[in-house]
């Protein structure tokens, strides 16, 4: 079976050779044929697997959040729970439940959602109810073959050796910070068509790999002390480098901002 990783959030998957996958970034969806992936899609093949990526940085329990989420679908979808159960893949745990619709939709419902350190999955499957032997254990086997993954080799070399996602773009960091000069090799900005925690997730795993310890992190957004941006620290051999995290366009890309913060006399 091919396997899907997306870049930024670092969660993988098996997922049925011929099938189409969607992937923007926040919600990637998985689908039997390309035209199911079309929500107006009415003809066979009509299910669908969605997962979608959320960061909890602050760990919180994961029960208020299983409970907000059941809710807000089964209120949105007119559905009604038939009870939940614990569910377990590897390192991740949670919750899964099947929902059941009105019967003039035909069409079946379930959800789940996962969590292993800071990152949550938000999962849900939906199929007409007759082509349920098309879906269920193909379905099945997908959730079953999700896991984290330790780096994304698509990632690039940036400055100062910190890593950049695949899709950042570089733009001048005296267009996007008002107190920098043009000429300041301390900054370096990027454009990067992800929202903010995405991107967070994305540094706190490649940042490691490449040897950086993560010293500070203010998270973005933040329950704690809300601020307009996140910021991270990172130090090796002797370097550190901040790198801020600015919400464009809605919270759906960010502004990646890099700065040589210090360099010790004993650093290579």
């Amino acid at each position: 079976m091919p396997t899907f990783t997306q870049p930024l959030w670092g969660y993988a998957l098996e997922y049925p050779k011929g099938w189409a996958y969607r992937d923007d970034g926040e919600v990637t969806a998985f689908a039997s044929r390309p035209e199911a992936l079309d929500p107006d899609y009415q003809g066979e093949g009509m299910g669908y697997l969605l997962i979608r990526p959320e960061f909890n940085p602050f760990l919180l329990p994961i029960e208020p959040r299983w409970s907000q989420y059941i809710t807000k679908i089964a209120i949105m979808r007119g559905a009604k729970k038939l009870g939940a159960s614990e569910m377990e893949i590897g390192n991740l745990r949670g919750y899964e439940a099947e929902l059941l619709l009105p019967r003039k939709l035909n069409r079946r419902l379930w959800v789940g959602l996962l969590a292993a350190g800071g990152l949550i999955l938000h999962l849900m499957v939906t199929h007409r109810k007759e082509e349920r032997h098309l879906f269920q254990e193909e379905a099945s086997r997908m959730v079953s073959s999700l896991r984290f993954v330790a780096h994304e080799p698509s990632t690039r070399p940036g400055p100062y050796g910190v890593p950049l996602p695949q899709a950042a773009q570089t733009v001048p960091a005296h267009q996007i910070l008002s107190d920098v000069q043009p000429d300041d090799p301390r900054w370096a900005t990027f454009y990067l068509p992800a929202s903010p925690p995405a991107a967070q997730v994305f540094f706190l795993r490649e940042a490691p790999y490449e040897g950086w310890e993560v010293t500070e992190l203010y998270p973005y957004p933040n329950i704690k002390a809300p601020h307009p941006f996140g910021r991270m620290r990172l130090e090796k051999d002797g370097q550190e480098v901040l790198v801020a995290f600015l919400p464009r366009e809605d919270d759906k890309h960010t502004v990646l901002a890099i700065h040589q913060a210090a360099v010790s006399s004993s650093a290579s």
